[in-house]
């Protein structure tokens, strides 16, 4: 095993580039959420509302939608924005175990979709 010795300055700004980068990735991480779409039934488990209470959100037009084939998807991003618009009651802890059960959410799918669960 080597031992290789660099000066403390050096040191440092390796360090801060690495916690530069780490940092970038984690944003990069979070925001391909943002953009994943989950359909109504998950976006209603997702938020402990019911059926027809996300529908009256979607028709007054508090949380933005797409319908296909009849069914209607919802981005992770819509439903963020409107926790954070505080049209659903939430906290800082509820809305981090929501976007955990959403991540949870499109993992499992990602699974069932490639056969791999």
């Amino acid at each position: 095993m080597k031992i290789i010795t660099i000066e403390e300055e050096a040191w440092k700004q390796l360090n801060s580039r690495l916690y530069a980068i780490a940092d970038y990735l984690k944003r990069l991480g979070d925001t391909n959420y943002n953009d994943m779409w989950l359909n109504s039934q998950k976006v209603y488990q997702y938020l402990h509302i019911g059926e027809k209470t996300l529908w009256r959100m979607c028709t007054k037009g508090k949380i933005a939608y797409s319908k296909i084939y009849g069914q209607c998807f919802y981005t992770i991003g819509a439903i963020k924005d409107i926790l954070n618009a505080n049209v659903v009651q939430n906290n800082d802890e509820y809305l981090r175990e929501l976007m955990e059960n959403g991540k949870s959410f499109i993992e499992k799918d990602r699974k069932l979709k490639s056969g791999k669960l």
